[in-house]
């Protein structure tokens, strides 16, 4: 999910909420130190396509997105059926700080950097149960952003296109407890060299003021892991995810935005020695309400959940039950002009 451009010309005065920001900051902050750090699911690879939450920055501009990210899998599937099962249960955290770098009115360079968990639970004979985690610095994504269209020069309008790969950075030789290589799904990293397709487009006024239509979406070309395992092929499948939603802007009143997005993702199966691995890949529609809240005009926090309503997986696997996402945005934009004794920020 992104953090949404107001271009609109809606304006507000946030000195009134500047003693709100320590407060929230030291929360943001209290909430990612009490947990540990991951990523992934069981039905897919590494997700990081669903992490891209910058649009571009401006001219000479930094933009920075730390985020972290809850993942409870806890629904055993079978294609579309809910199997009544407790036996085995996911958890996978993630925190992700992305920077994007404006390197001229239409170019711009973004990258993320992941720190991963993941945790599993089976259950056996007599109420006793197998703890596994594995944990570490995921695969960094590099990408090129050019900006199509300008709200500058497109009133209401921004559409942006990026590219670039994704580098296997990750650990992929985690073992268990009895020596054996844990699951792909299980390390922090791919162990591929992929590519990171990605757009997105907003309309403001979309049909009134205070409304604005946005869309993202992204796509991730697997490549292979030609040491997974020691001596096997394994390669992830090609991920594809559309996001569509409404953003409305309560800055007349209040320095909040309120969005409710719609999800669909699409992941084919996975392959090792150029098989399908069983139990992976499938499609899910998810709905995902959240909120934004801006401390000062370059600092804002977000808050949203993912709720499946949809789910149609290959063959049985662990899926997501629901997720969470907090996330802190600050841009550092240097094209600030000093107006008597207050800054004007730069347009987000």
């Amino acid at each position: 999910m992104v953090f949404l451009k107001n271009i609109s010309s809606n304006k507000v005065n946030f000195s009134f909420l500047r003693n709100c920001f320590l407060g929230g900051l030291t929360l943001l902050f209290a909430v990612i130190t009490n947990f540990s750090f991951g990523q992934a699911c069981c039905s897919g690879g590494v997700p990081l396509g669903g992490t891209l939450g910058l649009g571009t920055a401006d001219y000479k501009a930094f933009q920075f997105l730390l985020t972290y990210d809850r993942n409870v899998l806890n629904d055993l599937m079978s294609n579309s059926t809910l199997l009544e099962d407790d036996t085995r249960s996911r958890l996978t955290k993630s925190t992700l700080l992305e920077v994007n770098y404006g390197i001229n009115a239409r170019w711009a360079v973004a990258a993320v950097l992941p720190f991963v968990r993941q945790e599993r639970i089976i259950k056996g004979f007599e109420g006793q149960e197998e703890f596994t985690f594995t944990q570490g610095i995921g695969d960094v994504m590099l990408l090129l952003k050019y900006r199509i269209l300008n709200p500058e020069t497109t009133p209401f309008m921004e559409w942006v296109v990026g590219g670039g790969p994704k580098f296997p950075t990750g650990k992929t030789d985690f073992l268990n407890n009895n020596g054996l290589t844990l699951p792909a799904d299980m390390q922090p990293g791919s162990g591929s060299l992929d590519g990171m397709f990605w757009t997105f487009f907003q309309k403001s006024k979309f049909p009134i003021q205070p409304m604005s239509l946005v869309v993202v979406s992204t796509l991730r070309k697997s490549g292979k892991n030609n040491d997974y395992n020691g001596s096997q092929v394994y390669q992830f499948g090609d991920e594809f995810q559309a996001n569509l939603g409404i953003n409305y802007n309560f800055f007349a009143l209040w320095p909040m935005d309120i969005f409710a997005f719609g999800r669909y993702r699409t992941q084919n199966v996975d392959l090792i020695d150029g098989n399908v691995f069983p139990g992976s890949g499938g499609k899910w529609v998810y709905v995902i309400p959240g909120f934004n809240v801006s401390f000062i005009p370059d600092l804002s926090f977000r808050a949203s959940v993912d709720i499946p309503v949809y789910r149609n997986l290959y063959g049985t696997q662990l899926t997501t039950s629901y997720r969470y996402t907090l996330a802190m945005f600050y841009n550092l934009n240097p094209k600030k002009k000093k107006i008597g004794n207050t800054l004007k920020f730069g347009e987000l």
